[in-house]
């Protein structure tokens, strides 16, 4: 399984990170995942780190893959989580601006040395126009599974 970060976007202020990496002497790696909201000058976080409740909006996605996946913060994931989860990811994806590192490995416990996504990249990505959320379809528009 590869490991990976994420960053994403949710708005001009507030960012939703993702990751599966071997962090120090672990000898597997783990998932986690962060929120943070920059001050208003983006020179640092406001609010950041475990703030996922505070920080990501009701019904949003990526509230909707918080609430799936933090059961399993901290965690080995087995490889049908794993692969259930990279497809959320793929959703996420869709819906918001991101920074993705996918690799073999992070951290200094197997010779790779990034454990994080850098903060100048987080400013950046914080600096793009969001995407604009989809609207679902209609109810007539659905088809009927009847």
């Amino acid at each position: 399984m590869k490991e990976f970060m994420y960053c994403f976007q949710l708005d001009k202020m507030t960012v939703f990170e993702v990751a599966f990496y071997t962090l120090n002497t672990n000898t597997t790696p783990h998932f986690s995942t962060s929120a943070a909201r920059f001050i208003r000058s983006k020179r640092d976080y406001s609010e950041c780190g475990q703030a996922q409740e505070r920080l990501l909006p009701k019904h949003s996605a990526a509230r909707r893959f918080y609430d799936k996946w933090d059961r399993l913060h901290l965690r080995d994931l087995t490889p049908e989580e794993y692969a259930e989860m990279t497809a959320d990811i793929e959703t996420l994806k869709a819906r918001y601006n991101y920074i993705e590192d996918v690799r073999d490995c992070f951290g200094r416990s197997v010779g790779c040395y990034k454990t994080s996504i850098p903060f100048y990249e987080v400013v950046e990505l914080s600096k793009l126009t969001p995407k604009k959320a989809q609207k679902s379809a209609s109810r007539e528009e659905k088809p009927c599974l009847i």
